[in-house]
């Protein structure tokens, strides 16, 4: 598992970025690790997110999608992103669609990135 206190630094510069609403990350098992939300909503959003997450993998792999990275949920006004990191991680980040979202795809695929190559905490 990689440490909070990098989970957070990679949150921060997300949230930086202009349309971003919301960051969380989570363990692929649902458990919040970074959440900007109410604690109600933080369990609800990450569960659902890893949730999501496995389906995305089970139809990425029934459409022959080898190495299924994340997904992306686009709404008439908001985008979901998200993305594993390293199998025991999930990025999840809530933006504006359109002209505001614009460029937050890239800066998840860098924040993934960022998160995968952090050093892992001992358990």
């Amino acid at each position: 598992m990689i440490a909070r206190d990098r989970c957070e630094i990679v949150a921060r510069g997300l949230r930086e970025h202009p349309g971003v609403l919301r960051v969380i990350i989570a363990g692929a098992d649902g458990v919040p690790i970074v959440d900007d939300a109410v604690l109600e909503d933080r369990e609800r959003a990450a569960a659902s997110a890893a949730a999501l997450a496995g389906i995305v993998d089970l139809a990425a792999a029934a459409l022959g999608v080898d190495d299924s990275q994340g997904s992306v949920i686009y709404g008439r006004e908001r985008q979901v992103i998200t993305r594993s990191v390293g199998g025991d991680v999930l990025l999840v980040v809530l933006a504006l669609a359109g002209e505001p979202g614009t460029g937050v795809y890239r800066s998840v695929r860098r924040a993934a990135a960022e998160l995968e190559a952090a050093p892992v905490r001992a358990r």
